[in-house]
């Protein structure tokens, strides 16, 4: 008998517009120990059916039919005071952002105890001593330090390491993991997989993990079902699904997956990535492109020297007792007119805080930044609204730069009348039609507001944000970090489309190598706020020469070739990811 057994599952959500069919039917089984991996596009239906699993889906907003039986017995129907007692130690869940799932008002010891003392320890004590013991569980040594802190004050990969540790404090039976390594570094992707793998292997957890992420599929599952718009298209053994998939959706998505060395196979300026869910129709028509005009990529455009960034860390009434960090330090590096330059390292390693100096967001410490021959630091206000149409910044969550409160019109229109682009609103509005249609969307889109768009759209209009002023230089900072894989390859074939007609020059900020070799012309590797070496991306294994760049590259995790993972059991030794 199946551990978990979902039959004909469906999930409505009713609306003032309709009624919204977000999981159409589906089967899906888990036996005890097993893995299996959940994947597709957004909106397919993946985390809805997690949600429904989990008993999670707000009751009387949510139409449930079909079944869902855990261990044998039906979950759906099951009143409030049931769930309580199979959520930990039957089922438990880890969702897919940490920082809002961890209450931001109660330090991380707090929460622990208290998930402790809901799951039956006899008294805090007790509750506390399960808490280190968590700690531990997941690879936390300094449980004193973890129990102290604030979730603010861990990073991405600790603050996934608790949500883990809360999760398995009662030793569930089934581990739901929703999306659990997005955002994150491929180092600290690798560890919190191995950490998953190990409390498989140790404990017989079967656990279900919902992603996008392919490498994550090959790696840790042994089953594989593909959902598309609410149904299951193909499932099976992972590594038959990945080697020879059956169903045009599954090869699509496994085809757009960039993976190191597809840039020295294909080197052009034109190259692209997922060609067959192009031609499916998953790419939005855009206007005609123009030819693409060739700059001196002899020229110099940006030019850093010496650059440094400290913040201070902690104050006191004495000044002496003021201490400072050193996010950035010592950096020197050249962008060229026409270049897509790469800045990659590890989590921490100071990538996002020298894009933010270098684009005039927060001041440097120390050193120079020179745009076109122009010593930024000097510019008076006059001439950095020129710098600011000319030099341009895209956030890596667009979700949280785009105001949720104003039309997209409002938001577009902004930026060129701010820095005189535009004489008036009219100028602006046809300016942000262009800028729209150019990045793929409707110009209908002015009249709605963010939340009415995907996370890929969203991209999108951040990237037209930065294109209404018509600028040269745009900085990039992780844009695709938390998109699925098809999405990711539309927006990076829009960046080289863009690169060509417009003659732009990018920094681009990214945590993924094989998007980094696929998309760049150079790269700068960043360890501890400096770089340690910069070569051609064009073949990056063959290029990397420092270790912490080894690192990076041997934590990649290839989707294709990989050997299959056997099936776990509680005595099986401890392994790792190698």
């Amino acid at each position: 008998m199946a551990l978990l057994d979902i039959d004909r599952l469906e999930v409505d959500f009713p609306g003032p517009l309709g009624t919204v069919a977000a999981v159409r039917g589906i089967d899906l089984s888990l036996a005890e120990g097993e893995i299996v991996a959940l994947v597709g596009e957004s909106g397919s239906g993946k985390s809805v059916t997690a949600s429904a699993v989990a008993g999670l889906l707000p009751r009387g907003q949510a139409a449930i039919r079909g079944s869902v039986r855990f261990d044998g017995a039906p979950l759906l129907d099951l009143p409030e005071a049931a769930w309580r007692r199979i959520r930990g130690s039957g089922i438990a869940m880890i969702f897919q952002n940490p920082l809002s799932s961890l209450d931001p008002s109660f330090r991380i010891g707090d929460q622990l105890v208290e998930t402790a003392r809901l799951r039956g320890a006899a008294n805090r004590a007790e509750a506390r001593e399960r808490a280190i013991a968590a700690l531990g569980e997941v690879g936390i040594e300094d449980h004193e330090r973890a129990l102290r802190a604030w979730p603010h004050q861990l990073s991405g990969g600790m603050r996934q390491r608790v949500m883990i540790a809360l999760a398995v404090m009662s030793q569930p039976r089934l581990l739901i993991a929703d999306e659990p390594t997005t955002a994150l570094d491929a180092a600290l992707q690798k560890d919190i997989l191995a950490l998953l793998k190990r409390l498989n292997r140790e404990h017989g957890i079967a656990i279900l993990i919902i992603t996008h992420d392919f490498g994550v599929v090959a790696h840790l599952s042994q089953r594989v079902a593909v959902m598309k718009a609410g149904r299951i298209v193909e499932q099976g053994e992972t590594a038959q699904v990945l080697a020879a998939p059956r169903h045009p959706y599954t090869a699509s998505l496994i085809e757009a997956v960039p993976e190191i060395g597809l840039r020295a196979r294909d080197p052009s300026p034109s190259r692209r990535l997922g060609a067959r869910a192009h031609r499916n129709g998953s790419e939005p028509a855009r206007p005609a492109a123009t030819a693409p005009r060739r700059p001196d990529r002899s020229v110099t455009l940006l030019e850093v020297r010496g650059l440094g960034r400290s913040f201070v860390t902690r104050k006191a009434w004495r000044a002496s007792r003021v201490r400072t960090f050193d996010a950035v330090s010592q950096v020197d590096f050249d962008v060229r007119r026409g270049e897509i330059f790469g800045l990659i390292g590890a989590s921490g390693s100071g990538k996002s805080t020298l894009a933010r100096v270098v684009a005039q967001l927060v001041p440097a410490s120390a050193g120079t930044v020179r745009f076109d021959g122009e010593d930024v630091a000097q510019f008076d206000a006059t001439a950095l609204r020129r710098f600011r149409r000319r030099f341009q910044f895209i956030f890596q969550d667009s979700t949280s730069s785009l105001n949720p409160r104003r039309l997209i019109a409002d938001q577009l229109c902004d930026p060129p009348l701010r820095l005189g682009v535009a004489r008036d609103r009219a100028q602006a509005l046809e300016l942000a039609r262009d800028a729209l249609e150019r990045v793929g969307l409707e110009p209908g889109h002015l009249n709605r507001y963010p939340h009415a768009f995907s996370g890929g759209q969203r991209q999108r209009l951040g990237i037209a944000r930065a294109l209404v002023v018509q600028p040269e230089f745009i900085v990039l900072d992780e844009p695709t970090s938390a998109l699925d894989v098809s999405i990711q390859a539309q927006i990076l074939n829009l960046l080289l489309e863009l690169r060509q007609t417009l003659d732009l020059t990018y920094l681009f900020i990214g945590h993924s190598l094989p998007v980094i070799e696929f998309l760049c012309d150079r790269v700068a590797v960043m360890e501890h706020g400096r770089i340690v070496e910069t070569f051609d991306a064009t073949n990056l294994q063959a290029n990397a020469a420092h270790a912490s760049t080894r690192r990076l590259l041997d934590a990649v995790l290839p989707v294709r070739h990989a050997a299959p993972v056997p099936a776990s059991s509680a005595s099986s030794h401890h392994e790792r990811l190698s």
